[in-house]
């Protein structure tokens, strides 16, 4: 009997799959749609698995939808009305797209998918986020979980404990329009960047700069009862613009050039200030959960936790004893947490564990070899592939990855990755910035084996387990500058994946890489920027052919595409 968790209508669609005993699956919908972020109904995820699984009513035992669609819509509807000259446009706004929205869950699902409609089960938004965490250990009384995203059903920061005997607790939360998330998002508007897109490139551009409006920021938002002076704002009157001309009076005019040097400063200054005020809100959130639960283990969940510098910060503090945040902590990471709801509310069955966040289909399962011959060539060698993909790493090549599943969060660590060597700088920067087009402040992650991190980096224990997923920063050791110049942020940092699984492929040509002078690879998703990570063998050769690229590392040899 299968359980599944749907999230849907807001950011990155997605779909999870789950006996709880060996199968899981999880799907985003932009993997089919190849439209970035795609919020809409799942229903080529649903098509996939319905046909995969030879899904039906009798083998289904529950479908849970990650928030519940009434009361989502009726809050931002309530709000709007208590001030309806004030919030015209927003009302507006949401009752022209009510048809567009998760209210229509139930007519979205049955079009593809006959069931019945009491195997339907709704989870809160707040909570699809914190049973999401509740993956990620085994001895949960001993956490206390926090949730803080922009909004969800009315909820911005919401505070959880769970018993032995699985009865969760919402100790604490705090409603909307008071949100560290939207201010974070409204400043990344303000800078010219997409809002749930570039909110990591504010985070990157922040270690340019210095908090100069830190104190102009606190008097905006309150760090200690996390609450907002909405006249700075106009995301609750007009979903068009997230800011009000009084912002500009404190620091300045919105979308301007960041290759003019005195503005990227200017905009460094800006984004330095409102992750110092980030920071400050989330440590003071954490010493309030620590302080009404007297647990101080903690596992962080929702948009907000994607910020790794934040984690990397807070493990300093010294003021809690572990912070976990999973992989996926955003929107399309609840739909774990939703099917997780699904297997609790029986009461009998133990929550859902996971144990590698590797959860996509087999490569097999979406490509025949049909496809594969058709678009590339196995390259013979009188050396094993992957020796003969280690060499191609250390004379500069830049090769792609597609082998095992597909990682589950928005970060690439290793399965579907353009990697090369770290050493060369030269290869480095022509990745970042000519093939994947990104900003040139924002730095390239690295990838090591575990065994190899203390050689290279530092990090406080208490944020360690994060390193398996990207989840945090650490700092540079000096014999890193030495050898790896080419990974380190100008603060000193680095976003470090470290591997210790020696049955992975990428585990592998670490070892192999090791023996021929490297220890490190650069890492990136194989993506042009703005596009979702490839899903097919279509996506692999189009993005390769794109990026004037030719070798991609697969499961059973290294492949040259051919040229069509």
């Amino acid at each position: 009997m299968y359980y599944i968790g749907i999230s849907a209508y807001y950011h990155e669609s997605s779909i999870f799959l789950t006996d709880n005993k060996k199968t899981n699956c999880f799907l985003k919908e932009e993997s089919f749609s190849r439209i970035k972020g795609d919020k809409n109904f799942p229903k080529k995820s649903l098509e996939f698995i319905k046909k995969k699984y030879n899904l039906a009513d009798h083998n289904i035992k529950f479908i849970c939808f990650y928030e519940k669609p009434f009361k989502s819509w009726w809050d931002i509807f309530y709000y709007s009305i208590k001030n309806p000259i004030q919030n015209r446009n927003l009302l507006i706004h949401h009752l022209k797209n009510f048809n567009q929205g998760s209210i229509f869950f139930f007519s979205d699902l049955k079009k593809i998918l006959d069931i019945s409609k009491d195997k339907i089960i709704y989870s809160s938004h707040h909570l699809s986020h914190c049973l999401f965490g509740l993956t990620m250990c085994e001895k949960f009384d001993e956490y206390v979980f926090l949730t803080c995203d922009g909004v969800g059903e009315g909820e911005t920061m919401s505070i959880f404990t769970i018993s032995q005997d699985y009865k969760i607790k919402k100790l604490w939360s705090k409603l909307y329009p008071n949100s560290i998330g939207l201010f974070y998002s409204t400043i990344t508007d303000f800078l010219g960047f997409r809002i749930n897109e570039g909110e990591f490139k504010v985070m990157s551009l922040s270690s340019f700069g210095k908090p100069i409006y830190e104190k102009e920021f606190k008097e905006i938002f309150n760090i200690e009862n996390f609450s907002m002076n909405m006249k700075y704002f106009n995301f609750h009157k007009d979903p068009s613009l997230s800011f009000s001309p009084e912002l500009s009076k404190i620091i300045g005019k919105p979308y301007l050039d960041l290759d003019d040097k005195k503005i990227f400063q200017h905009y460094s200054n800006i984004a330095a200030s409102i992750q110092k005020i980030l920071e400050l809100t989330i440590e003071n959130l954490i010493k309030k959960a620590i302080g009404i639960s007297n647990k101080k283990k903690v596992i962080l969940t929702g948009g907000v936790g994607l910020n790794c510098k934040m984690i990397y910060n807070l493990a300093k503090k010294n003021i809690l004893d572990e912070l976990i945040v999973p992989p996926s902590p955003g929107d399309s990471g609840s739909a774990i947490g939703a099917a997780n709801f699904a297997v609790l509310i029986e009461n009998k069955y133990q929550p859902i564990r996971l144990k590698n966040f590797f959860l996509g289909p087999e490569k097999n399962q979406i490509n025949s070899n049909e496809i594969k011959s058709n678009f590339f060539t196995k390259i013979d060698s009188d050396d094993e592939f992957l020796d003969e993909t280690v060499k191609k790493l250390m004379s500069g090549e830049i090769i792609a990855t597609y082998f095992d599943k597909n990682e589950i969060g928005p970060r690439s660590l290793g399965n579907t990755s353009l990697i090369c060597n770290a050493k060369d700088i030269d290869v480095v920067n022509n990745l970042n910035t000519k093939i994947k087009k990104r900003n040139k402040f924002q730095p390239l992650a690295p990838i090591l084996l575990e065994e190899d991190f203390d050689k290279y980096f530092f990090l406080q224990n208490n944020v360690k387990r994060n390193l398996s997923w990207m989840g945090t920063l650490c700092d540079a050791k000096e014999f890193t500058y030495n050898n790896y110049k080419s990974i380190i942020h100008i603060d000193g940092t680095s976003r470090v994946q470290t591997i210790n699984n020696p049955q992975s492929l990428i585990h592998q040509l670490l070892k192999k890489l090791k023996l021929n002078g490297s220890d490190i690879l650069v890492n990136t998703s194989f993506n042009i920027t703005k596009d979702p990570i490839v899903f097919d063998l279509f996506d692999v050769y189009v993005n390769l052919k794109r990026m004037d690229l030719y070798f991609v590392l697969m499961d059973d040899g290294l492949y040259k595409i051919k040229q069509i």
